[in-house]
């Protein structure tokens, strides 16, 4: 029983060979702006733009935005990799920050230290530790919960600093779901820029694949221009700018259409299994399953489970025993402050996110799981925690 796995189905094979049958498979095919326009419009955004990967996404949304060596950006330490590395393709000095509950941004320590750490100067928000000026703030949303940085956000309008929204998790996720005054708003359409994955492994996929979403036309037309190697004369072969092969092409466009019209009932089937480990898991003091924010509403991407008793050796074990009953897990992703090569950069007290590292797993969360397997693998946890905990030589 896997985490999350890729479901293609005869409509998504169909979709690929009629495409295929044109003969237009490449990143000017038109099913790439079909795609674009499908993306924008279940986004609730102006634009969006089909790239062929997540991680290509936020690079080129952090360059969009002005990002280069005289800049730091905020992240998050409870996150992808991915999140990070952009930053550095672009000279830039990350500060990491700690998380919150739900594994997010913790968004009044980054209020706090914008407010108290820093001086607004010549339209610029300025460290006033390093005095190199902080341009972007990457607000990730992890495993599909979605983090509300309105706060955030107001703040930021007036420092002139820009929110790029990490949404490589998050398709199909939304805030604001309960106000009264505002309409629910999906994950990556309220910063300057959202980046979103379709990797394998994600609520849809296109193989591999990524895309920036956006209300801004000239974030839009700048992305479109540098994806596609900044082509200003395409007959001549004139570039006026550094450019990138980041667009999506014609046949992961055409999986993408056909996955896409699926992705309601892929939330559902994943919502129900959520709702069983709650249910599981009621009982148990020292377990839980990770919740989402009240006024969000979550695509149930992944589900992770927190013990309170034991070790980081001690959830190995259990990880280890599971997948002797072929049962997949893993732990969530290494905090950024913890990887050796990034350990040069400021972090601003961060806690949490190693605490949620040693004690918490990822489990099972794919579309096919039935309840009858929820409960097995349940069963074991609940079995294997017992072992282990009481087993004196941990």
């Amino acid at each position: 029983m896997k985490l999350s796995t890729p479901h293609i189905n005869r409509n998504d094979i169909t979709s690929i060979t009629s495409v295929m049958r044109t003969g237009w498979i490449s990143t000017s095919a038109k099913v790439v702006n079909d795609f674009e326009k499908r993306l924008s419009n279940f986004c609730q955004t102006k634009y969006s733009v089909a790239l062929n990967s997540g991680t290509s996404a936020i690079h080129l949304g952090l360059r969009i935005l002005g990002v280069d060596n005289n800049c730091e950006v905020i992240v998050p330490s409870l996150t992808f990799i991915a999140t990070i590395n952009p930053i550095l393709y672009l000279g830039a000095k990350p500060i990491i920050f700690d998380v919150d509950e739900y594994h997010n941004l913790k968004i009044e320590d980054v209020i706090s230290f914008i407010e108290n750490q820093t001086k607004f100067h010549n339209q610029k928000t300025i460290n006033k530790k390093t005095k190199k000026q902080i341009r972007v703030i990457i607000v990730a949303h992890m495993w599909g919960r979605a983090c509300n940085f309105s706060k955030l956000k107001s703040l930021c309008k007036k420092r002139k600093i820009f929110i790029l929204e990490d949404t490589a998790e998050a398709l199909g996720s939304y805030i604001d779901t309960n106000s009264k005054k505002l309409r629910p708003r999906h994950c990556g359409s309220l910063g300057d820029i959202g980046c979103l994955s379709f990797n394998a492994n994600k609520i849809i996929t296109t193989g591999s694949g990524g895309a920036i979403i956006t209300n801004n036309k000239k974030f839009y037309e700048k992305a479109q221009y540098l994806s596609n190697q900044a082509k200003d004369d395409t007959f001549n072969y004139i570039h006026n700018d550094c450019g990138y092969n980041y667009k999506l092409n014609g046949i992961t466009a055409a999986l993408g259409i056909s996955q896409l019209k699926r992705i309601k009932k892929k939330i559902s089937l994943r919502e129900k299994i959520y709702r069983r480990y709650l249910l599981n898991f009621k009982k148990q003091k020292d377990i839980k399953i990770l919740s989402f924010p009240k006024n969000t509403k979550t695509n149930y991407w992944i589900n992770i489970i927190s013990f309170k008793i034991l070790n980081f050796k001690q959830t190995y074990e259990l990880s280890l025993r599971l997948k002797k009953k072929r049962i997949e897990t893993r732990r969530i992703w290494r905090p950024l402050h913890l990887q050796s090569y990034l350990k040069k950069f400021d972090s601003h007290k961060v806690k949490n996110a190693t605490k949620y590292y040693y004690y918490s797993l990822c489990i099972p969360s794919d579309d096919n799981l039935t309840i009858s397997d929820v409960d097995k693998i349940s069963n074991l946890i609940k079995k294997y925690y017992f072992m282990i905990s009481q087993d004196e030589k941990y």
